[in-house]
């Protein structure tokens, strides 16, 4: 109730004179509103009405019970009866609001404009009107030139006569994970339902075992490989605030029994909404803790693995400054490509109510580019929830606009103007070559075309198995290793590419480290018809190096290798020249001399065809060959 509110409408335009019974009855009115009992106050005002039909005290009481009861259009016919015997300026804001509200922006812009010419208006008023004066104008621009947005149902496979929301794809887009609101008992229960895709149509959605409780579970978000799972839950014994974020991990076939995700994380306010980033490296979330620019604000904070007693550790959270305002920000996504994002707020230029918004996030943090994601994406109503499958076509939300199922989970395509660039991925299964068991081996994945050296470090699981997000228009090293084994060098050239590429299946064998073995090394890279290393290969060759120091005992061959370009002749001095030069490298890094040697081969070792552009750049590579032990 909005006694500060209501004290500034009765203070002014009143009546200057009210008989005896009209003013007692105003009082009583008043009270009641006070004490929240709206029945009785709209029965007072209507006696008052009954006597003199124009009394604007009475209106505006009435006007303000139908704005706290959601009764907008009851709200504008008092607001605009009220008007006519009252010279409160407020009362055009109002009416600009509450046309607002319902979308009908034209009306609302006129109140707006009206109230603009008074006098005296407070800063912070001032401030928020200049805002719904843009939004105003926005969302009739935006009406007038609406993006492409066709919503289409998931189907019964998915949605029931329930509520479901917050519907999360997998990397590899096989699978959903939404929320579901259970009515079936006493007391309302959320708790988390997953679908799987076979071929085009979803399977029938089935309980996330293992996750949910007899407590509300919801809000939740997926590593890029499926095995953790952060997600809000509130009011637990475990918490530190009114809602904290959980997190459960996928282990040996199961997911484990929830834990609180820890402080750093949480604090004693609110926290919930979370969204894992592709390269596990930040989580971010929506909260009302000290230290934000408005009531909700979203913050990311970097992930750090997980400590010995299988705990998350944390860093030092940080507030998206750029996106969050004076008001809500809420629901952060960030897609599998780590720059393009997606939020919710009640405050940035907008439709009304909460409007999805994007941003582009760099590899430093920088946010740019908010942008409201148009009309009818967004309305006046509430919008928000929003993700996005990792190739980046396909968005999903949750709606009620069948409104007598309830809350349904849609998708819709994106078009080219909203559609974040795509992201391919890496399945490996990681074997010891010699037993074929599984090696739960240390992954390494470099992105060659940041400036940043910050690669990405994983560990296949007790199955050998990874999974992790490629980004596309990037090229990466992808480097597997493991005590007693040869590393795996893999590279991912797909800085040029303009498409979607299928995802890269890898059965990786590793070979156990012994006299005659070798590896070949992908992502030592030279300038072309030149010895000269480049850039780009410096993370494969600190890689060597390393598995050379923890390895002192070995002795190799340093071998170079070329595609058939050019004359036999040619490649065998290019071949040796670029082995001399690898050896140069690790000489310089500390590697002794006496344990290295170099050998060109030219074109005569071919590992593929010499046919295909991609069968010479299989070609040209360097090989690591043990010698001595």
């Amino acid at each position: 109730m909005a006694v500060v509110v209501l004290t500034l409408f009765l203070g002014f335009g009143a009546a200057a004179q009210k008989q005896s019974k009209t003013e007692k009855l105003f009082e009583e009115a008043r009270g009641f509103y006070q004490a929240n009992d709206y029945k009785n106050t709209l029965n007072v005002c209507n006696r008052i009405l009954k006597t003199d039909s124009a009394d604007a005290s009475a209106h505006l009481l009435m006007a303000e019970v139908y704005k706290d009861m959601d009764s907008t259009r009851l709200e504008i016919f008092h607001l605009d009866k009220a008007s006519y015997n009252s010279t409160n300026p407020l009362i055009d804001f109002r009416l600009g609001e509450a046309f607002y509200k319902l979308g009908m922006y034209s009306e609302a812009l006129s109140f707006y404009e009206k109230y603009s010419e008074t006098k005296l208006i407070p800063e912070k008023r001032e401030f928020l009107l200049a805002c719904k004066i843009a939004s105003c104008r926005f969302a009739i621009h935006s009406i007038e030139n609406p993006v492409d947005f066709e919503p289409e149902n998931l189907g019964d496979k998915i949605n029931s006569a329930n509520d479901e929301y917050w519907p999360t794809p997998s990397l590899d887009g096989k699978h959903l994970i939404f929320t579901r609101l259970l009515k079936d008992d006493s007391r309302p229960q959320e708790d988390f339902f997953m679908a799987e895709l076979d071929s085009f149509n979803w399977e029938r959605a089935i309980p996330l075992s293992g996750v949910n409780t007899d407590e509300n579970e919801g809000a939740q978000t997926l590593s890029a490989d499926s095995k953790i799972l952060f997600f809000t839950a509130c009011n637990r014994t475990d918490g530190f605030g009114s809602c904290d974020i959980y997190f459960s991990r996928f282990i040996d076939d199961k997911w484990t029994e929830p834990k609180n995700a820890g402080s750093g994380l949480n604090t004693g306010s609110w926290e919930g909404q979370p969204s894992f980033s592709s390269d596990n490296r930040y989580l971010y979330f929506s909260s009302n803790r000290a230290g934000g620019k408005g009531k909700k604000d979203i913050w990311r904070i970097e992930f750090k693995g997980f400590s010995e007693n299988g705990n998350p550790n944390w860093g030092t959270a940080e507030n998206l400054a750029e996106i969050n305002t004076s008001g809500n920000e809420i629901s952060p996504f960030i897609h599998a490509n780590t720059n393009n994002f997606y939020f919710s707020s009640d405050t940035h230029v907008g439709m009304g109510g909460y409007d999805l918004f994007s941003a582009f996030i760099d590899e430093d943090g920088v946010v740019s580019d908010v942008k409201n994601m148009g009309y009818p994406i967004n309305t006046h109503k509430d919008d928000m929830g929003l993700t996005i499958s990792s190739i980046g076509d396909v968005a999903y939300f949750s709606s009620a606009r069948e409104a007598d199922k309830g809350l349904d989970i849609f998708s819709f395509n994106l078009t080219r103007g909203l559609k974040p660039s795509s992201v391919s991925y890496v399945k490996a299964r990681v074997i010891n070559k010699k037993t074929e068991q599984p090696v739960a081996a240390n992954i390494e994945l470099v992105n060659l075309n940041s400036g940043i050296r910050n690669p990405q470090i994983e560990t296949a699981d007790a199955n050998g198995e990874i999974m992790m997000a490629l980004p596309l228009r990037r090229n990466y090293s992808f480097n597997v290793s493991e005590p007693g084994f040869l590393f795996y060098s893999e590279s991912f050239l797909l800085a040029d590419e303009n498409s979607i590429t299928d995802p890269f299946n890898l059965v990786i064998r590793l070979e156990p480290i012994e006299v005659g073995a070798q590896m070949d090394l992908h992502n030592i890279y030279y300038q072309t018809d030149s010895f000269a290393i480049l850039p780009e290969s410096e993370p494969e060759l600190q890689t060597l190096v390393a598995f050379l120091k923890n390895n002192s005992k070995l002795r190799v061959e340093i071998q170079g290798h070329t595609d058939s370009s050019g004359n036999s002749e040619s490649n065998l001095e290019l071949s040796k020249q670029r082995a001399k030069s690898v050896v140069d490298y690790l000489v310089e890094n500390g590697i002794a001399i006496n344990r290295l040697e170099y050998k060109g081969y030219g074109d005569s070792l071919p590992i593929a065809t010499n046919e295909t552009v991609e069968g010479r750049r299989q070609n040209r590579r360097t090989t690591i060959k043990i010698i001595e032990k």
